[in-house]
């Protein structure tokens, strides 16, 4: 039976191998240090190195096959600490049925006498059926000074296509307190990541936090410094707490926070608008707007 699994792309794909990758490391024309998974078109001094990725990846989304007495039954286990929206295909029939699975348990999709035919499926977290609210999001960081936003809506360098229209970047320095902007489960940590760069290669490195809140959605953190994050998967976090702290892991032009607001709609993820709540005032995300911290 051939099962085949889709991840949004704050979660790792999964894979029961071990991968390695080259690494070139040169200066480029500006004496800035580069780090690519492609080699230079130019003539310069290179470094190379191969990085490989020794953790076994697997699936958070369990899929079981059970036969008792005769009857067989079609079993998931979500082991997130976040609802998934499930969708299984059947190959032969094309029949495809969706289901939404809340955070740390198990359901039965199907019970048949019949043997349960070839079929294949994809999820995604976050319950569609959820309505977000206009919750005032507090400023995620904790500093004497207020910071920039270097990116708002839509921003051409890279806030400019789905899912992440709706994304925030402010300029932190390193060591900045990242802080829960709302109240919330941790359901995802990533703090293993050390290096930052703008080639193609740090796409998928970015450092990050993701916090699920009470309307469904669930809000990133991203490009945390490596080693600081303060909390775990299953966390409960409220307004304030510290989550890590600033760095630029990743793909990123420097240090800064990158913060969004996803939620699932109807087998889709997309991000959505929300203010901050700065001085006391809400306050649209825009660049060049400074914002203060609690």
């Amino acid at each position: 039976m051939r099962l085949r699994t889709f991840f949004f792309i704050c979660f790792y794909l999964i894979c029961s191998s071990v991968s390695a990758s080259n690494v070139y490391k040169y200066k480029d024309s500006n004496g800035n240090w580069v780090f690519s998974d492609k080699p230079p078109i130019t003539d310069v001094k290179v470094e190379e190195t191969k990085y490989s990725d020794t953790v076994e990846k697997q699936s958070p989304i369990k899929i079981y096959l059970l036969n008792d007495e005769g009857k067989h039954e079609l079993l998931v286990e979500n082991t997130l600490y976040a609802p998934v929206e499930i969708e299984v295909t059947f190959t032969q029939s094309k029949k495809i049925s969706r289901h939404v699975i809340s955070g740390k348990s198990k359901a039965i999709l199907y019970s048949n006498l019949k043997v349960i035919p070839q079929f294949t499926y994809r999820w995604l977290i976050g319950d569609p059926v959820s309505n977000t609210d206009n919750y005032l999001y507090k400023t995620p960081f904790l500093s004497g000074l207020p910071r920039k936003i270097t990116q708002g809506f839509n921003g051409k360098f890279s806030h400019n296509k789905p899912p992440n229209n709706y994304a925030v970047d402010i300029a932190l320095p390193v060591g900045t307190y990242i802080t829960a902007a709302r109240s919330g489960t941790v359901i995802d940590v990533k703090d293993d990541y050390h290096m930052g760069g703008q080639t193609a290669y740090f796409l998928d490195k970015a450092n990050r936090v993701m916090v699920l809140h009470s309307d469904g959605s669930y809000a990133l953190y991203g490009h945390i410094l490596l080693g600081t994050a303060t909390v775990k998967v299953g966390d409960e976090v409220k307004v304030g707490d510290t989550l890590a702290m600033s760095g630029s892991s990743g793909f990123s032009t420097g240090p800064h926070l990158h913060f969004i607001i996803y939620k699932n709609s109807g087998f889709k993820t997309e991000s959505i608008p929300f203010n901050f709540e700065s001085n006391g005032k809400a306050v649209t995300p825009k660049r060049g707007v400074n914002l203060q911290s609690l």
